[in-house]
Formats: C-alpha cells, sequence, structure tokens
C-alpha cells in the first residue's frame, strides 16, 4: 500500500510539474485520410521554401546583424507535410556537421541537403537522432490543394503555461496562398489557432528538387485513432 501511495505522488508531481502532452485544434484538421495533391499541380519531388532573414544575437557567434534563414516544406502525394523552420548556415547542427559555415541561403540549403543525407547513416545513433522524429507530431502536418489555392496547416510543440511547464502541448498553424505555377506558391495569410489570431503575409515559396525526402509515414494516418 505505502509502495502504491508513493507511486500515486510521484505520478501527480510529475503531471503538474511537466503537464501531460496535449494535442489541439484537432477539429480543425484538414481531412487526412482522403486527400491527395492532384497531379501536375505541384512538384513534390524536394522542397518548397522561403527566403527570410532574422535580427542576429549573441548565441549566433557572428558579426552579421541579420542572420539569413529558411523555412522550407516537404510535401507528399497523400497531403502529409514535414516543415523544417529557422535553417541558417551558421549554426552547427548534430546532423549537417560541416566545416564551412557562411551567412548565406546556399550553405542553409547544404544544411537541408546533409540532414537527409544522415537520416541514412550507417551509424545507430545518428540514424534515430536524425531520422525526423518520425513518432512526434512537432512540424508535422497537412497540405490542400484546391484549384489555385493552397492550404498547409502544421503543428508546434509549445507551453500550455509559458514559464511554468515543459514543452508539452501540440497547436496548430495554418497558412494559406495561391499557387503561381507547379514549383511556386505565395502565402497571403497565417492562422494562429491558440489565439485565433490572423496575419497578412505576402511571402514566397520556391521549389528546390532533392534525391530524396524524409523518410517517414504519415504520422496523421499512422495514429489515426488520436484524431477521432
Amino acid at each position: 500500500m505505502k509502495n502504491r501511495i508513493f507511486s500515486l505522488i510521484i505520478i501527480v508531481f510529475i503531471s503538474n510539474s511537466c503537464g501531460i502532452f496535449k494535442t489541439h485544434h484537432k477539429d480543425k484538421l484538414i481531412d487526412f485520410e482522403n486527400n491527395q495533391v492532384p497531379k501536375n499541380t505541384l512538384k513534390l519531388n524536394g522542397y518548397y521554401f522561403a527566403e527570410l532573414e532574422r535580427e542576429a544575437n549573441n548565441s549566433d557567434n557572428t558579426q552579421e546583424t541579420k542572420i539569413k534563414y529558411l523555412s522550407a516544406f516537404f510535401i507528399y502525394e497523400d497531403g502529409f507535410i514535414v516543415n523544417i523552420r529557422g535553417i541558417d548556415g551558421l549554426t552547427n547542427y548534430y546532423c549537417a556537421e560541416n566545416e564551412t559555415y557562411e551567412n548565406t541561403y546556399e550553405r542553409a540549403h547544404k544544411v537541408i541537403e546533409l540532414m537527409l543525407e544522415s537520416q541514412n547513416s550507417e551509424d545507430k545513433r545518428t540514424k534515430r537522432i536524425c531520422g525526423f522524429e518520425p513518432n512526434d507530431i512537432g512540424n508535422k502536418g497537412l497540405a490542400k490543394v484546391n484549384n489555385d489555392s493552397i492550404r498547409i496547416q502544421f503543428y508546434s510543440i509549445e507551453m500550455q503555461k509559458p514559464g511554468k511547464d515543459s514543452f508539452n502541448s501540440a497547436y496548430l498553424y495554418e497558412i494559406n496562398g495561391v499557387i503561381k505555377s507547379d514549383s511556386s506558391f505565395v502565402i497571403n495569410s497565417e492562422t494562429e489557432f491558440r489565439t485565433n489570431k490572423r496575419t497578412t503575409e505576402n511571402t514566397l515559396f520556391r521549389f528546390r528538387q532533392t534525391k530524396q525526402k524524409p523518410n517517414i509515414e504519415n504520422y496523421f494516418k499512422k495514429n489515426n485513432n488520436r484524431f477521432k
């Protein structure tokens, strides 16, 4: 009995300090069971990227005032997407180690290329760490193409109570835009469902072909019961 009570105390402590992981806004999700990207609308043998900049900070260890970085989406035939955000050419990524570090977009593209190569590493630890976290919902999402419009949703891992708990919640974001060609689209708006905040954008995403993509299953189909 004492052991049981002690175990319950530990469980309550962990729940209160870390919080139980929760996936929000499941009712807002695109229908992932019957979704396909129509043929000839978008090229899918690579990723779509936007070239962005942010202010440098002390952790960047550079004399540059602005850091060039990429936001990228891998889109699959069934509408599943993998989002890679904030990739720059100055950070030493475990899954993309290289001797060259430059504040350029081309170097950031090289980082993504190295990340894709690392997922097939012969080293078990590297392969596990660099496998794009197939069992985690963070940075996974869905895309819906309808004529010349594109709608992309993705989950971001955040705190339920900022400053008071761990990153124990997945919150949904949605961006909407217009397809300009089979290799580009422009995002016009972003919605943060957590706050119902909608911002206007004008961000161009262009296509870059790759030899491979993240080799993972559609998270939503694989975990279908969690979204019913």
